[in-house]
């Protein structure tokens, strides 16, 4: 349904130009859009709105005091061609033609439209400057495509996962001859959430270690940071191959799962949403996968008073009864102690559900007394490994 919706946006701004307005000759810069009709639409917007910037450009005030009028026709025309470049970018949000419109020029449409009227002319604000046109560079970039700086190649991105505040897509970077991943903020997000997604590549970025998934590069224009690409989730991995998984490779997995926290706590940080999707792993020839330990939207600086009171509760496998009584900011070891027996569970017998379960590690993990509850990951790595062989040795005949 979304998909015919946006072809029907398309077409339908393409419908609207007059035929004598359309033409091809900037189609050359807007190649990376694999919808023809799209690449006219580009083509056109950016025909007409060069062709008024530059008759703006004649007309602007010489001295402070001095009032220049921009034409009618040439207003009328300029305000509609920014008004459907930014109503286009709205409704091919999160789609597969989803585009950014250039910074300098948004900052000039945004400008303009304080101005421009419909009829009668428009009065050209004094501290309008000359504006720079762009003849060879496109105003409109493709948001599933990516470039990269250090070969200027284009690549096409494909979705991987989509959540609430953003989507994560990958792309394979035929300088490297290997797959990254793009993970890039929805538009609409606030500067809170800004806020945290820059703080989520910074914490990636500094912790070097195998098991933490490795940042690489941000681009604050289109809120998006590369970042090292891994194959599948523990989620996915143990439910197509649970019954085929050795006892040393859940004890392996399981091991790796608690040295990346460690490494967390550590440095002073606790994740606050491990979950079976957000532990990824990374399949190599020969060995056993690789954790990678991911998504640091939620991570809580012991040190940082940067959690704010009332903060909203979030994370799928952490205990809510409680973070609802004591308030998120207060999240604790503990409380990654409860959902981190969850996770272990899973990887010891492929069960999301705990209803029930018997097994002494997740019991003691999830404790409702916290006081209970382990004090530290080795007591508890040792617990889950004498679980995992326990199971083995039960079915040995």
């Amino acid at each position: 349904m979304k998909e015919r919706m946006v072809k029907n946006s398309i077409t339908n701004t393409y419908n609207k130009f007059n035929q004598k307005d359309v033409t091809n000759a900037y189609q050359k810069l807007y190649s990376d859009f694999k919808n023809e009709k799209l690449q006219i639409i580009f083509s056109t917007l950016h025909n007409n709105i060069i062709t008024c910037f530059n008759k703006m450009n004649e007309r602007l005030p010489v001295t402070k005091s001095n009032k220049n009028y921009y034409w009618a026709d040439e207003s009328r025309i300029l305000k509609s061609r920014i008004e459907t470049s930014f109503r286009l970018q709205k409704e091919l949000e999160n789609s597969e033609y989803a585009f950014n419109i250039d910074d300098y020029y948004k900052k000039i449409f945004e400008q303009c439209l304080k101005f421009l009227k419909t009829s009668g002319g428009s009065e050209i604000p004094t501290e309008m400057e000359v504006i720079t046109i762009y003849a060879e560079i496109p105003i409109f970039t493709s948001l599933t495509n990516i470039t990269t700086p250090n070969t200027n190649q284009s690549y096409t991105l494909h979705l991987i996962s989509s959540g609430s505040y953003g989507n994560v897509y990958k792309y394979y970077d035929e300088f490297y001859q290997c797959h990254f991943a793009l993970k890039r903020l929805k538009r609409d997000t606030n500067e809170k959430e800004f806020k945290r997604f820059e703080k989520e590549f910074e914490m990636m970025k500094k912790i070097n270690n195998p098991y933490i998934l490795k940042a690489y590069s941000f681009n604050e224009n289109n809120k998006e940071y590369i970042m090292e690409y891994a194959d599948t989730t523990l989620e996915k991995y143990i439910d197509v191959n649970n019954p085929k998984i050795t006892e040393q490779e859940r004890i392996n997995l399981g091991s790796q799962i608690l040295k990346g926290i460690s490494i967390l706590w550590e440095s002073g940080i606790l994740h606050r949403d491990i979950s079976f999707k957000n532990i990824l792993l990374k399949q190599y020839d020969k060995i056993f996968p690789v954790v990678k330990i991911s998504d640091f939207g939620l991570i809580k600086e012991v040190e940082s008073d940067l959690t704010s009171e009332n903060t909203e509760i979030k994370g799928s496998l952490n205990e809510i009864s409680r973070l609802q009584k004591i308030g998120f900011q207060n999240y604790d070891r503990c409380d990654e102690i409860y959902a981190l027996s969850r996770v272990l569970y899973f990887v010891a017998t492929g069960k999301k559900n705990i209803d029930n379960a018997k097994c002494d590690f997740l019991n003691k993990g999830t404790d409702e007394n916290i006081k209970n509850r382990y004090k530290s990951l080795e007591e508890l790595r040792k617990d889950f490994i004498s679980f995992v062989e326990s199971i083995y040795h039960e079915k040995t005949p």
